[in-house]
This record gives C-alpha cells, sequence and structure tokens, in this order.
C-alpha cells in the first residue's frame, strides 16, 4: 500500500512463533529464577559457616573458663571433685545449652602429669539453608590447658602453735596442728608444681606462741653482754641450835594396812585447754573415827580405826603439748585399819638439832649472759652457772635450740601505736643493733626469774625472805606453760618437700597467743632492708613478690603471770606504767599488731590472715591485705584457704 510518506510496511516470516523468539521483554524473570539456586547456596554457607565458627570462639572461650576455674579450686596438686564440679560449672555458665541451635555440648577436664588442668570441649552444629542443600550437622572440639605460673617468690609462715592448737575443731577426726601441718605441705606442692624453670621460691618461717624462737638466728654482737632479770640472790644465813626430849610412853611401829569395806571410787580424765591447763579445786573429804587403844600381848596397844572417804581429787598434766585433766573420785568409801603401838625404849632421851636458814633477796639482778651466744657467726647458745638453786646452790642455766628465745630490746610504755615511736626500737623491723645495749636482744632465760611472792600475789619491792618463791622455769616444767618457747623460726630459703615436712612434724603448741611478736619477727626475717637482707634478693636482681601468711587460731590471749619476750610483765613493766592488767596487755598487743600490718604494707608484702576455729576479728581482718583474709572453721576449709591462697599467689594463666 502506497502512503504519503512513501514506506512501505513489511511483513516479518515465522508468524506467532517466530515472534516469541525474537522478543526478549519477559526473558529476565526466568534468567533471575535460575540465577537464584547458586545465590541461595552462597548466602547459606555464609551463614552457616558463621554459626560454626561463632561456636567455636564461644566454646574455646568455656573451655578456657573451665579449666581455670578447675585449676584454681584444685586442692594442692590434687583434682579432687570439687575442683571438676566448679570446671564443669564455669564451662556451663559460659556455653548454653542450644547457643545458636547447638546440640550436644561436651565438656572433659582432667590433671595432665604436671599438675595442671586441661580439658577438651566439643558441641554438634546442624545446618540450617545448608541442610537443603543435603549438608549434615558440623562437630567443632577445642583443646584448652590451665597453668599456675609463678614469679620469684618469698612466702613467710607466721604460725600460731599456742596451746590451744592441740585441740580438735567440731566435726574433725584430728587436731588443729595436724591440720596446719597437712595445709602447709599441700600448700607447697601447689606452688612447686606452678613453678618455672629459673623461679626463685623461698619459705621462712615463724611459729611463735608467747614468744619466738630465733636467738640461734642471730649475730653475736646483737645480743647483749649483760642483762637483768627478775631473780634472787643469796642474803647470808642463820643457824639456830634446839634441844628436844623424847617423852612419850608409846611409840607407832607398824599398821595392818587399809581394808575396803564399803563404797565405790575410781578414776576419770578429759581434755583441758592447753593454754590454760589448770585442775579444779579438790572436794575430797575425810571423816575419821579411832576406837580406844586395847591392850596387846608383849605391852603393846592396838588401835582400830574407820575412814570414810567422798569427793574427788584433781591434777593437771601437759604431755606432746596436749592437757589432760584428772580426777579421783570416791563415793561414801569406807576402809577400816588397825594401829600397833609399843612402848617407847627412848623415853627421856635428849636430841640436839642444828638448823640452818637460807635467806634470799628477791630482786632484779644483773647476769653477764656472754657464755651463751658463742663464738660463731651466729649465736650457738650454752650455759651459765649461777647461784640461784635451793640451799644456795649453783645450777646451771641454758639457752640452745630448743629454749633460744629472746627478750626484746628497747619499748615504750605506751597502750596505743597510731604510729611507731622512735624510741620503740623492738617495733624497728629493719634497725641493725649498734654497740648499745638498749638496741641489742637479750637471752630468755625462765630458770633465772622467780616470783615476787606468789603467782596469783605479786610484790614488786625487794624481799628479803628465807622462803623458795616460785621459779618461773620450774613451774613450766611441771605441766604449766608461763614460760614456753616455740619451735625455732626459720629464717628465708629455698627447701625441698622433705625438709619442709620435717619442720612441720616437729611444730610443738603451748602458750598463750601474742599475735605481735610472731608477726614482728616474720617481717624482720623477709625484710629486703633489715636484718637479714642478704637473705632476700633475687638472682640477678630480679623482682620478687613477697607474702606473708598468717594463721591463728585465737584472739589476743595475755597474762601478767607469762615470761614472754619482754620479761615477767608483773613485774618488768616494761610496756606499762605500773602493774599491768591481762586487759590492759591485750589491748597494747591488738594495737601493735596493727602497727606492724601497716609496716607490712608499706613494704610492699602481701598479708594473707586466716583465722581457723576462730571468728575472723576486725583486728585480723584489717591487717590483711585486701580480699585477702579467710575463716576456715576446720581442717578442710584451712586446706582450701592455704590452697586458695596459693592458687592467687600463683599466676594462673591459659597455655594453650
Amino acid at each position: 500500500m502506497n502512503g504519503s510518506t512513501g514506506v512501505v510496511a513489511e511483513r516479518q516470516p515465522g508468524g506467532i512463533l517466530g515472534r516469541l523468539a525474537r522478543d526478549r521483554r519477559g526473558n529476565t524473570l526466568a534468567m533471575m529464577a535460575i540465577a537464584l539456586i547458586p545465590l541461595v547456596g552462597m548466602a547459606g554457607s555464609a551463614i552457616d559457616t558463621a554459626r560454626v565458627y561463632y561456636v567455636k570462639v564461644r566454646l574455646q572461650q568455656a573451655c578456657d573458663a573451665g579449666v581455670l576455674a578447675g585449676r584454681k579450686f584444685m586442692d594442692g596438686t590434687d583434682f579432687n571433685t570439687n575442683a571438676q564440679r566448679q570446671a564443669q560449672a564455669f564451662f556451663a555458665n559460659n556455653f548454653k545449652t542450644g547457643m545458636m541451635g547447638s546440640q550436644s555440648p561436651s565438656f572433659v577436664p582432667v590433671r595432665t602429669v604436671e599438675n595442671q588442668v586441661a580439658g577438651t570441649a566439643s558441641a554438634t552444629v546442624p545446618m540450617t539453608l545448608m541442610k537443603m542443600a543435603g549438608f549434615a550437622p558440623v562437630t567443632v572440639s577445642v583443646a584448652c590447658e590451665a597453668k599456675l605460673e609463678i614469679p620469684n617468690l618469698d612466702i613467710m609462715f607466721v604460725l600460731d602453735t599456742t596451746g590451744s592448737m592441740a585441740d580438735t575443731n567440731p566435726g574433725d577426726s584430728a587436731n588443729k596442728i595436724t591440720g596446719l601441718r597437712n595445709a602447709v605441705i599441700n600448700f607447697y606442692d601447689t606452688v612447686e608444681s606452678a613453678k618455672k624453670s629459673g623461679t626463685q621460691v623461698r619459705y621462712g618461717a615463724v611459729p611463735y606462741s608467747s614468744n619466738v624462737n630465733v636467738g640461734l638466728l642471730l649475730k653475736p654482737e646483737w645480743v647483749a653482754d649483760k642483762w637483768t632479770y627478775q631473780s634472787r640472790i643469796p642474803d647470808g644465813t642463820t643457824t639456830s641450835t634446839s634441844t628436844t626430849t623424847d617423852n612419850a610412853d608409846y611409840v607407832w611401829y607398824k599398821w595392818s594396812g587399809w581394808t575396803r569395806q564399803s563404797g565405790n571410787s575410781g578414776q576419770r580424765n578429759w581434755r583441758g585447754s592447753n593454754e590454760n591447763c589448770v585442775a579444779p579445786a579438790n572436794t575430797y573429804g575425810e571423816q575419821w573415827k579411832s576406837d580406844p587403844w586395847q591392850p596387846a600381848p608383849n605391852n603393846e596397844y592396838t588401835q582400830y580405826t574407820t575412814a570414810r572417804a567422798n569427793g574427788s581429787t584433781y591434777w593437771a598434766s601437759i604431755s606432746n603439748g596436749v592437757c589432760t585433766i584428772y580426777e579421783n573420785w570416791y563415793d561414801n568409801v569406807v576402809q577400816t585399819r588397825t594401829d600397833y603401838y609399843k612402848r617407847n625404849p627412848n623415853k627421856g632421851k635428849k636430841t640436839t638439832t642444828t638448823t640452818t636458814v637460807y635467806n634470799w633477796q628477791y630482786r632484779p639482778v644483773e647476769y653477764d649472759v656472754r657464755p651463751l651466744k658463742g663464738n660463731g657467726q651466729t649465736v650457738s647458745g650454752g650455759k651459765i652457772s649461777v647461784q640461784v638453786g635451793d640451799n644456795h646452790k649453783f645450777r646451771d642455766v641454758s639457752w640452745n635450740a630448743v629454749s633460744a628465745c629472746i627478750e626484746e630490746r628497747q619499748t615504750v610504755k605506751q597502750d596505743t601505736y597510731p604510729t611507731i615511736p622512735t624510741a620503740a626500737y623492738d617495733l624497728d623491723v629493719d634497725m641493725i643493733p649498734t654497740s648499745d645495749p638498749a638496741t641489742q636482744w637479750k637471752p630468755w632465760l625462765p630458770e633465772l626469774v622467780y616470783a615476787r611472792q606468789d603467782i596469783n600475789n605479786w610484790q614488786t619491792q625487794t624481799i628479803t625472805t628465807s622462803a623458795n618463791y616460785t621459779n618461773i622455769g620450774d613451774y613450766n616444767a611441771n605441766g604449766n606453760r608461763l614460760a614456753y618457747c616455740p619451735s625455732p623460726a626459720q629464717r628465708m630459703q629455698m627447701v625441698n618437700r622433705g625438709n619442709l615436712v620435717s619442720f612441720v612434724n616437729t611444730l610443738t603448741v603451748g602458750g598463750a597467743t601474742h599475735h605481735d611478736i610472731g608477726f614482728l619477727w616474720g617481717l624482720r626475717l623477709m625484710s629486703p632492708t633489715g636484718l637479714f637482707a642478704s637473705d632476700n634478693v633475687a638472682p640477678g636482681g630480679s623482682q620478687i613478690s613477697r607474702h606473708l601468711i598468717f594463721m591463728t587460731d585465737g584472739q589476743t590471749d595475755t597474762s601478767r603471770q607469762v615470761y614472754e619476750a619482754y620479761g615477767l610483765s608483773a613485774l618488768d613493766q616494761r610496756r606499762t606504767s605500773g602493774m599491768p592488767t591481762d586487759t590492759q596487755q591485750n589491748t597494747i598487743v591488738a594495737n601493735r599488731l596493727s602497727a606492724l600490718c601497716d609496716v607490712a604494707r608499706r613494704k610492699n608484702i602481701t598479708v594473707w590472715v586466716i583465722a581457723f576455729g576462730t571468728t575472723l576479728s576486725p583486728m585480723l581482718s584489717n591487717c590483711a591485705s585486701d580480699g585477702r583474709a579467710f575463716e576456715a572453721s576446720n581442717t578442710a576449709q584451712l586446706n582450701n584457704a592455704f590452697s586458695n591462697i596459693a592458687a592467687q599467689i600463683a599466676k594462673l594463666r591459659v597455655s594453650r
């Protein structure tokens, strides 16, 4: 057809199918549908891979937390039930069941041959989008290990070994000193298992009660040549002569022995307080009845006697650090006997008797104690012969490894210690003694020290008398503990397990609780700037982490009757103006301890405090460094406290 434009329409061949083949307007949708399949696969792979990665990361974190907790709660080198339970709990808290759809989480912690804790953990992660492509669930596994590693360490044990340590806490099967021995050894095992090659770990120890046994650790020039003790000296004798005449018609010469007629009696015993081992007052009493004398053959006479007994007699004894109270009891016990008399063959005989009375002056006496120091680089001990025995006899007084307690150097008379006075040389941890005796220590010699006039009735003035007042050393030997010297202290040194076991097994118990003297000498022995500074350096001048572990089973308990590091306080009165009361002394000791705890903090010494079978009082709690105070009511808790301290002293880390 012709138009005005001159353009002729052209018919295309192929019909409708051809037109569709040449028409691309609907192809985009089909192409997108085909391309969507690989795109979905790629997205699903990315999502499921991310889920698997996330689960593995969290699984590793949980595994690490579990082994860290397990190692921290180990009892020394024992990966016990509690430690395993703690490991599982920490794992479970860090990896919740069903996290990111995971299934069947598993955690298995074990102790390694190096006494550390290793673990393996796994979980199954099901696929989501990839599941449509036929992919199976993925099992994720990780491994972990926790190690305790330590820096150079100085560890000072300041251990209460007072008499009450022989007691047994409720629920325990062994006494407290046995529990302490085991806890110290477990502590050692924990620290040693964490020690790296080249690391220096040293231990020192100060067992204490009312004094400390440190005399043989001192240099001879640190000990005074002379010292004054509350003692006695001979003050002459008086002789008297008397004559007596024997006017008795008859004299007793034998008896039949007692025969029980009725009643019951027996003996029983029980544990007493080791710090106050005193028997109750006797209640025993007798009623006697004697028949008239009856003539007998050979100019003899007989008498029939009946005795009835009721009540009890008591006595106390300390053996191997254990106080036992004994009782003999009588319940209406009736006994009879027959006495025999005969005519006195010496009637009218005169006898002349001469009696010598030995007089004493009880007063402060200065003694030369140089023979007790020895000639070595450190004090070796010795003995002196002094005229203090009954009847003016000489007796040997020894100062040796068993009895090398000390009297402290110059102190001040005050109750509170907001700061340590300059004149309180005894509280100066680092002062090196000079030639001035005020800066030196003195031997502790209870065999020289006497009561004046009675243990329970003190007189401070000089007394001249023929009476033999109580000698403190003899009184102590009879089972009392007014003059007790604990086991020897140990300087800071590297020790093996056998040596430490031997040391703790020889710890003895006895005496009252004077916290300040134990803490003071713990600081002295570990101070890097004091008397024993040469002990307290690390190889190559490297850093040392210093820790003082202060364990006590009781509150402050002093007595003016006790001969301790400040003499016989009832008479010496070195820390008080006048006769002290026990309450005043307790206050002084507690406040001095607090002042010494401040000294430890200034020296960057970490103080750990354990109250064993006693209350963690504010005094003890405040002495400890932040978060370093523990209360243990039984042996198991004591062991846990020592284990926790060891774990915190060591650096707990994830090793893989």
